[in-house]
């Protein structure tokens, strides 16, 4: 037999003896512990039935007790204790027939209990109801008589044997619960040791094999996790890739629509001065008044305001249409470019970005601060597109009334390079920050050119980079964009 299936027998063999070992010890756990656990449900059944009696004789005790301080004294607080010790005396009768059903010889003795529990307190009520129609000395004559002494003594005297034959049941009980537990802890060191050993047993022989197979399951865990990130990743992109679509979707049908919806309002617009224009021509030409040089008439100049106003909005959403199309098609162009992986010296970047942009920090009085920044591999005209943007954000939207800083930092980390693009502009809204980066959305005083479309460019572009975008801000303080890029990014195959 061959050496690894000689092993692989073995560790079955274990495998099987510990699991059978660890049934037994576990049916036969669950057997004791359900016997401990009956043991105690019998204790505690017996210690509340003795509590029971207790209660019920101080109760009987208390009734007779306020009885005799009212016919003694004739005070309504004695015949408030009776009543109160009365009323108890059912209800505690009634939990003892509870507590004794499924035990016959309690069930006999508390038979004989209750008819003297009852001669008692009929023998009470007799004596105050006599005591409250002012038949006090025939009351005590009753008390005097002993009979009453006879009764309480003869209810403690089985109370007190009720008590002793429970407190020997309690006894057996608890013994029983002791020996389950005993038994229990024997059970589980027993079969504690038993695993113990086999599983002493089985790590030798799987280190054994572990030895074997070590190098082979270092590789397969490093490209099964290599396999999640991929996925993980890809998964995490075509989320967030769905998630654009659904809004560049609903976006541009809205922004099309709207312009689209006010050349139909105005084309219906003109269709009504058509009639009006046609008639006031026609009735002109009828009476002979239109001849060269005549002025129109008041009529005639607002129909021609009308006409005129609503071909000019026909071209302003004609003109705005355009620019949407062109935005789309600029986008979807930048979608189609095929990108290329090279050495990017970031500072030699920036430094030709700065100098597209000197005139206008020049006259914009802002100062623009480029800390040392590494080298990374990417496709350098993409990065150039979003630093480009972002900076020109930077200028477009800083405040008037102080003197504008921006300032470009770079975070280092184990795969990634955080760049920083921060400014002391005039900010954006919390409410703002997540739909600045959709098409054609622009937040805040719309007093600068644009269509909205930088920034959503911005992070079509860093996405492609396989990097990632977000954006702090704080109004009328500053904002900064930070760009997370991979340290060595390739296109996807």
């Amino acid at each position: 037999m061959r050496p690894g299936k000689r092993k692989s027998l073995l560790q079955t063999a274990l495998l099987a003896t510990g699991f059978g070992v660890l049934v037994v010890v576990c049916l036969v756990s669950v057997w004791l512990v359900r016997e401990a656990a009956n043991s105690g449900d019998l204790v505690a059944d017996t210690l509340s039935y003795t509590a029971d009696l207790a209660t019920l004789q101080a109760e009987v005790r208390q009734a007779e007790s306020g009885q005799r301080g009212y016919l003694l004294t004739g005070d309504a607080p004695y015949l408030r204790d009776y009543e109160a010790a009365t009323r108890k005396v059912g209800p505690t009768l009634g939990h003892l027939r509870e507590l004794t059903e499924d035990r016959p010889r309690r069930q006999k003795l508390l038979a004989e209990l209750e008819p003297q529990i009852s001669a008692k307190m009929v023998e009470l009520a007799h004596t105050v109801d006599l005591a409250k129609t002012g038949q006090r000395a025939a009351a005590l004559d009753i008390v005097n008589s002993q009979s009453g002494f006879e009764i309480m003594a003869e209810v403690n005297a089985r109370i007190a044997a009720m008590i002793a034959q429970a407190e020997g049941v309690l006894r057996d009980d608890t013994d029983d619960a002791d020996r389950a537990t005993v038994a229990l802890f024997a059970v589980l060191t027993v079969g504690l040791f038993l695993i113990a050993t086999l599983a002493v047993i089985s790590l030798s022989v799987l280190r054994r094999s572990a030895r074997e197979t070590e190098h082979a399951n270092a590789l397969l865990e490093r490209a099964n996790e290599e396999l999640e990130d991929r996925i993980a990743e890809r998964t995490t992109d075509l989320q967030e890739a769905n998630d654009e679509i659904q809004r560049f979707a609903y976006i541009v049908s809205h922004d099309l629509r709207s312009p689209l919806v006010n050349i139909m309002g105005f084309t219906s617009e003109l269709e009504a001065l058509r009639d009006d224009l046609l008639a006031l021509a026609n009735g002109r030409q009828t009476d002979g008044v239109q001849k060269q040089g005549v002025s129109p008439t008041a009529s005639e100049t607002t129909l021609r305001r009308d006409y005129n106003e609503a071909l000019a909005f026909i071209k302003s959403s004609i003109s705005k249409m355009d620019r949407l199309i062109n935005a789309i098609l600029h986008l979807s162009r930048t979608g189609r470019r095929q990108f290329t992986a090279q050495p990017v010296d970031l500072n030699q970047l920036f430094t030709d970005i700065t100098a597209s942009l000197a005139h206008r920090l020049q006259e914009a009085d802002i100062t623009l601060t480029v800390n040392p920044l590494p080298q990374l591999t990417s496709d350098r005209l993409a990065l150039e597109q979003v630093f480009s943007n972002l900076l020109d954000n930077a200028i477009k939207y800083m405040r008037n009334n102080i003197p504008g800083r921006i300032d470009v930092t770079v975070t280092d980390t184990m795969t990634h390079y955080l760049i920083s693009v921060a400014d002391n502009g005039r900010g954006i809204a919390r409410s703002d920050l997540d739909r600045i980066f959709d098409l054609f959305r622009r937040a805040g005083v719309q007093d600068r050119p644009g269509e909205g479309i930088g920034l959503a460019h911005v992070r079509t572009l860093v996405r492609r980079l396989g990097g990632s975008i977000k954006v702090d801000s704080i109004p009328d303080q500053g904002t900064t964009f930070t760009v997370a890029l991979p340290k060595r990014w390739a296109p996807a195959r």
